[in-house]
């Protein structure tokens, strides 16, 4: 029996005893000799478990005190799990409780793991869903696709502008309805087969014909050619001057046509990471050696799944870890792309009209759900923030008949919960009773609750292009477009075929800027809110640069001695 077990054994023995035994009755409840007994006693003593003095001279008992609990020992043991960055193991035997207690200790082990490896930790405050392109909706998720994949173009942020990815040059013709575009030579995924033209069509074809949000930005898709020199030929159905931009997205990533079970899990990608370990507790991204760019700067990136702050943390992301009274962490902050807005269901008796989900919005007028000096947001007059479409009145009294009760679901971030809690303190204020649900994410995405639920509060944050992102953002399987009738879905269905078949950015831009225009006015969304994102980095992580998106290609990160 191990040195720990023969404690745990004799802590428990001791809560049951009204004073404290003899040796003789030590050793008979230990099952050993006194003498076995006292050398026992004096390893624990030397392990700093305990302090026992013997007993001298007749009728004095020796004295025992503890000084650590068997559970915090057990803990300290499969602490040296956590120092080898081995998450899974050290979780494994635990129950719900000592899970907890072990969790607490995680942000001591997020730091440089060795001096000598190129490999960076950092915390994640939420578990991560499917890695699988076809499936991707959030943010978090998309941005490591980003990492582990390839796509045929890519967005430049910095130049705004596309550039050349796994295809090094592209063209079309017949006015946008058919685009060639031709691969890199030697390709190769990270399980070392070959990333070829037939990876590239199958890859589409699935995207087209497997049900999932994006699925309408790939059904004009009529078929893939593959030719000589590597090219792959799409034709669609209609012109469409932004299937490059659509080829950059997430879920545009190239996925191998063979792909086992567990691929959601542990996908086979051909980017600048590959996932080694994918578990309840971590996600280990290792860089690919053969990627077809720069090799990452780092080995390792290691994501470490803790419990959710009991508060506001103030970052949107943090970059390695570093204590909260580290004087030499840097803090940088922007803007996101995008808007949090309130989704009413126009299929219920008191949203049917533009008059009555506009009420709703100026009752619910940012002004009156939070500061508007918050450093964290700013009141939303449109959909973007350059928009200004409508501003809210304040009314004086709530236009609801007093008594009305309204079902709302929002998501469980700290953010969101906070502003939910407004929107809901704020509906009661005029007299209307509120049933709120705050949901996981993975539940907000299977949506079985919008067939009960009057409203939303959700959040849109776009990617780099914000051009490509307008696009996406109308015309997906939303839960505004469910909730809005077909009479209302068809003008914007004509505006967005008209919009692909612009050339010019600049044109789509404005285009985009009369249809947000139009669901502020007529109420279809509700903006509230611009959100301005933090970004924590630790004193040894450098490399970091803030993006509308909010995320940094984990390839530009290093490490600072």
């Amino acid at each position: 029996m191990k040195l720990l077990d023969h404690y745990r054994k004799l802590y428990a023995f001791l809560q049951h005893q009204e004073q404290q035994p003899g040796m003789p009755a030590l050793a008979l409840a230990m099952h050993c000799s006194e003498r076995n007994m006292r050398n026992l006693l004096a390893k624990m003593q030397q392990h700093g478990w305990l302090n026992w003095r013997a007993g001298r001279g007749r009728g004095n008992h020796s004295q025992l005190e503890f000084l650590q609990t068997p559970d915090s020992l057990a803990l300290d043991h499969l602490s040296q799990f956590l120092a080898r960055g081995d998450l899974e193991q050290a979780f494994a035997s635990l129950d719900d409780h000592q899970r907890q207690q072990l969790a607490s200790r995680l942000p001591d082990y997020l730091g440089m793991p060795d001096s000598a490896c190129r490999s960076l930790r950092m915390p994640l405050f939420r578990s991560v869903e499917s890695l699988d392109p076809l499936k991707v909706y959030g943010r978090l998720e998309a941005h490591l696709v980003r990492q582990i994949f390839s796509r045929l173009t890519t967005f430049d942020h910095q130049q705004n502008a596309l550039r050349p990815a796994i295809a090094h040059h592209w063209e079309s013709e017949k006015h946008g309805s058919v685009w060639h575009f031709w691969l890199r030579p030697g390709l190769s995924f990270h399980d070392g087969t070959e990333l070829g033209v037939e990876d590239v069509k199958a890859s589409f074809l699935r995207l087209r014909d497997e049900c999932a949000i994006y699925q309408r930005l790939y059904r004009h898709l009529q078929y893939v050619e593959t030719g000589p020199s590597q090219r792959v030929s799409f034709y669609l159905e209609h012109s469409d001057q932004l299937w490059p931009n659509c080829l950059a997205t997430a879920n545009s990533s190239i996925v191998p046509r063979q792909r086992a079970a567990d691929f959601e899990r542990l996908p086979v990608g051909s980017g600048a990471f590959r996932v080694i370990r994918n578990n309840t507790y971590q996600l280990t991204l290792q860089a690919f050696k053969d990627y077809y760019r720069e090799r990452p700067l780092l080995d390792e990136i290691d994501l470490w799944m803790l419990p959710p702050p009991s508060g506001p943390s103030g970052f949107d992301l943090q970059f390695g870890y570093a204590n909260q009274d580290c004087s030499k962490k840097q803090t940088i902050a922007g803007a996101e792309s995008g808007c949090t807005y309130i989704i009413c269901n126009s299929s219920r008796s008191f949203f049917k009209t533009a008059e009555q989900r506009l009420a709703l919005a100026d009752w619910l007028a940012p002004e009156t759900l939070f500061d508007p000096q918050e450093r964290s947001r700013k009141p939303a007059s449109g959909l973007l923030a350059i928009w200004k479409h409508r501003v809210a009145k304040k009314p004086k009294c709530c236009s609801f008949k007093a008594g009305s009760k309204l079902r709302m679901v929002s998501g469980q971030t700290t953010e969101m919960l906070s502003l939910a809690q407004a929107v809901k303190q704020r509906l009661e204020a005029g007299g209307i009773t509120v049933q709120w649900t705050s949901l996981p994410y993975d539940q907000l995405l299977a949506r079985e609750w919008m067939k009960d639920a009057d409203l939303v509060v959700t959040r849109e944050v776009m990617h780099d292009d914000q051009d490509f992102g307008c696009y996406e953002w109308f015309v997906a399987d939303s839960v505004f477009r469910r909730w809005m009738p077909a009479s209302a879905l068809k003008p914007l269905d004509t505006d967005l075929m008209k919009i692909k078949e612009l050339a010019d950015s600049k044109r789509r831009m404005l285009a985009y800027a009369r249809i947000g225009k139009r669901l502020v006015q007529e109420g279809w969304l509700i903006p509230i809110s611009h959100e301005n994102q933090q970004v924590s980095i630790a004193p040894h992580v450098a490399g970091v640069r803030m993006t509308p998106f909010g995320f940094v290609s984990f390839n530009e990160l290093w490490l600072k001695r």
